[in-house]
């Protein structure tokens, strides 16, 4: 895929709900998000649309942020449901998350991110691929995850404003709302369980449970 932008639009930056990616504005005077453990369901991307992934990533720091920290290929991810957060994730959040996954039946479909925005985090912008093309049906699998793991005794956060992303780059700096001349559009087959440990870069995958193939 070849990326590229139309003429940027006036500066628009993006809100997030801490329930959702881990971080908010609201969350600036809070202790970082990389002091604490994090359990969250995601979507991984397939290998077409993580290299297109890159391909916009590179393109980012080659003409807007030279400087920018790039996430690596292997961490990349739409974030779906985010089970819990503290210093060290409980045993039993993990078991009631392994069961709230084995229970989900929803159908396959496509993720449309069509423009980069950034979010204002605590630290560092996350600079992130966004849109809304099968925002709806990630929302019902969202909302899915939280009613079971609220029906297993733990808290559901769900968030009904969330916004689809990939986050591709962190910086101090952020970038005006692009459009892509050509959409990346992954294919959602499955999702998985991670969980992300203190200090550590990458993510355990815990669980990993497919989508029906529609009829």
């Amino acid at each position: 895929m070849r990326s590229g932008a139309v003429a940027p639009k006036p500066v628009m930056h993006e809100r997030l709900q801490a329930s959702f990616d881990f971080a908010s504005p609201k969350t600036r005077q809070q202790p970082s998000r990389f002091d604490r453990e994090s359990l969250f369901f995601a979507i991984l991307p397939d290998a077409q649309s993580l290299d297109e992934c890159v391909s916009v990533q590179q393109w980012l720091q080659q003409d807007y942020l030279p400087l920018a920290s790039r996430r690596p290929r292997s961490v990349v991810h739409v974030s779906l449901y985010c089970a819990g957060r503290s210093p060290r994730i409980p045993d039993r959040m993990i078991a009631a998350a392994l069961r709230a996954g084995a229970t989900i039946q929803a159908c396959q479909f496509e993720l449309t991110f069509d423009h980069v925005i950034s979010f204002l985090l605590a630290q560092r912008n996350a600079i992130v691929l966004a849109g809304n093309g099968g925002r709806e049906l990630l929302r019902q699998l969202h909302v899915q995850i939280g009613i079971e793991m609220s029906r297993l005794g733990e808290d559901a956060n769900l968030n009904p404003n969330f916004q689809p992303h990939a986050t591709l780059l962190y910086d101090r700096d952020v970038v005006p709302r692009i459009a892509l001349k050509e959409p990346v559009v992954m294919a959602v087959r499955e999702f998985v369980l991670l969980h992300n440990r203190q200090g550590q870069s990458g993510y355990d995958e815990l669980g990993r449970w497919p989508l029906h193939a529609r009829g």
